[in-house]
């Protein structure tokens, strides 16, 4: 009988870090750094609420946009039935939080819960419900989350995949799965800008 092989979402086997292929590593450390504000070595709750704050900052949002993202960024952190970033914040180390990652991204529920979670970024970038971006409205979430500005352009254009200059919210969604999923060492995804050198 052949042995059964490993689940990396099976919650009884948490992954050491070593056996985590380096590119999803340093996808998974950029994720993590780019939400950590106080530099703490986890992405926390008060780094969740920064994060709301720098969206309502550089996309200068008017009050009801602003309480808009303060809830949204809020129930981010709310237990309900299947929320994997729940399992990521509550943790209180950056090695928990790789590996709760990691496990998230091998398991269809928590990438179908992490679109949602991006489809309502979309959304609350796109203030005017256009259901696109322009560059100029995709720089909020890049600058919010303070990434490297001179790969905002390449980035946006890899997502605008039909090219015709805006970014449609399934264009967006999709970058992001691809982001988390994509193994290939020649990927142009940046999603979170440079991967974090380690």
């Amino acid at each position: 009988m052949a042995d059964k092989p490993e689940d990396p979402c099976d919650n009884k086997q948490v992954p050491e870090i070593r056996q985590i292929p380096t590119l999803c590593l340093r996808k998974i450390i950029t994720i993590l750094f780019a939400w950590d504000w106080d530099k703490d070595g986890y992405a926390g709750y008060d780094d969740i609420m920064n994060t709301a704050d720098r969206f309502i900052h550089v996309g200068d949002m008017n009050e009801k946009s602003a309480d808009n993202v303060i809830e949204f960024f809020r129930d981010l952190t709310k237990r309900t039935s299947y929320n994997p970033v729940v399992e990521i914040v509550n943790v209180t180390s950056l090695s928990e939080q790789i590996e709760g990652l990691w496990r998230a991204k091998s398991n269809p529920a928590a990438l179908k819960s992490l679109g949602q979670i991006y489809i309502h970024m979309f959304q609350i970038i796109d203030v005017n419900a256009k259901g696109f971006l322009t560059f100029d409205e995709y720089l909020v979430f890049w600058n919010a989350f303070d990434l490297d500005k001179r790969f905002a352009r390449m980035q946006f254009d890899f997502i605008d995949t039909n090219q015709d200059g805006k970014i449609s919210e399934e264009e967006f969604v999709k970058a992001h799965e691809d982001y988390l999923v994509n193994t290939n060492d020649d990927t142009l995804n940046r999603f979170y800008g440079p991967l974090i050198n380690y």
